[in-house]
């Protein structure tokens, strides 16, 4: 319950951050307002979920529609949360995993409207989730946690820094700047994991690119944004990884 409420507030702060922090805005002041008559928003619009609810998606005021955003944001948010606290049960590593989750679907929102994976949100969501990584490796008595997340995060930027030069720019420097935040969190889990959650990034990618250019959506030189793949990816291998290991590494 603590979990899907977390989720749900979280997830209401993104719809800001999704949508200031690439226009370079602040995300604290001014206010949340309506983008079409200026409505300041007061508590009672900002009940997440509820308020959308109630409203039927449009502003109290000039009855515009203010579109399905904020609830997907809210209710994915709260789904991950949730499976995140399942997964880690209620400990510092659940936490941890929660801000990977909600900086992921921030960056995944981000890139697939605009194509873009904003730095700041890659590197906030690293700054606020390795200390809890460390922490939590910590408490557990498992110091060895931090030496493989700290490799891991090595080892994913040179990977997607090396596919970045070969393809000269094919793979964008924001998938780039992603990776240590992927690698960190997949390495903390066991260095296989890394490996594995990138698998699983090109893999998904292929399946929709292959997928977008028989249905006629998409031609072989069609930019598909990859930074919600390599976040599925790792979500996925946070989840997975561990069966997947064990079947094609069962020694590691």
């Amino acid at each position: 319950m603590i979990a899907a409420v977390a989720g749900l507030l979280i997830g209401s702060f993104l719809t800001v951050v999704t949508e200031r922090v690439p226009a370079g805005e602040s995300i604290v002041a001014p206010g949340s307002r309506c983008g079409a008559c200026g409505l300041r928003l007061g508590p009672l619009d900002l009940v997440p979920v509820f308020s959308w609810l109630v409203l039927r998606g449009k502003c109290r005021r000039c009855r515009t529609n203010i579109g399905i955003e904020p609830l997907v944001l809210e209710l994915g948010t709260a789904s991950l949360f949730v499976a995140m606290t399942l997964r880690f049960e209620a400990t510092l590593q659940a936490a941890a995993f929660c801000v990977l989750a909600a900086g992921l679907l921030a960056l995944s929102w981000i890139d697939l409207h605009i194509k873009r994976l904003p730095r700041e949100i890659s590197y906030t969501t690293l700054a606020i989730g390795a200390p809890l990584l460390v922490i939590a490796a910590l408490v557990d008595d498992e110091p060895r946690r931090i030496w493989t997340m700290a490799l891991g995060a090595v080892l994913a930027t040179a990977f997607m820094w090396a596919l970045h030069v070969a393809s000269r720019g094919g793979m964008g420097d924001g998938d780039v700047r992603l990776s240590p935040l992927l690698g960190a969190y997949l390495g903390w889990l066991g260095l296989a994991f890394v490996p594995v959650g990138l698998f699983l990034a090109f893999f998904f990618g292929s399946v929709v690119g292959v997928g977008a250019m028989v249905v006629g959506r998409a031609g072989r030189k069609t930019a598909i944004p990859f930074g919600p793949f390599l976040a599925l990816g790792t979500i996925v291998a946070v989840f997975v990884g561990r069966a997947i290991i064990d079947r094609v590494w069962p020694s590691v």
